[in-house]
C-alpha cells in the first residue's frame, strides 16, 4: 500500500474508534444559519452558540424527551 492509503485507512479507523457525540440541529434566526449544538458533560442538556453572533442556546433535557432532532433558536 502506498502512504497515502495508510493515512487516510488510520483515519477512517480513527474516526470509526470515537465514540459518537449526541448533537441537535439549531436553526438560529438571529443569523439565519444552521448548527449543532452537542450535549453536555452531565448529560442534562444541549448547550451550544450561534456560529455568526455567539448567541448562547441551552436546551434542558426532559424525562419525557422529544423525538425531535432539529429546532429553532429564536432571539428577543
Amino acid at each position: 500500500m502506498s502512504d497515502t492509503q495508510d493515512r487516510t485507512q488510520s483515519s477512517i479507523k480513527a474516526e470509526i474508534a470515537l465514540p459518537s457525540r449526541r448533537f441537535i440541529g439549531i436553526l438560529f434566526e438571529c443569523c439565519n444559519v444552521y448548527a449543532r449544538v452537542y450535549i453536555n458533560k452531565k448529560r442534562t442538556a444541549y448547550i451550544g452558540w450561534c456560529p455568526r453572533c455567539a448567541h448562547r442556546v441551552e436546551i434542558k433535557i426532559d424525562r419525557k424527551g422529544t423525538n425531535s432532532r432539529f429546532f429553532r433558536a429564536v432571539t428577543y
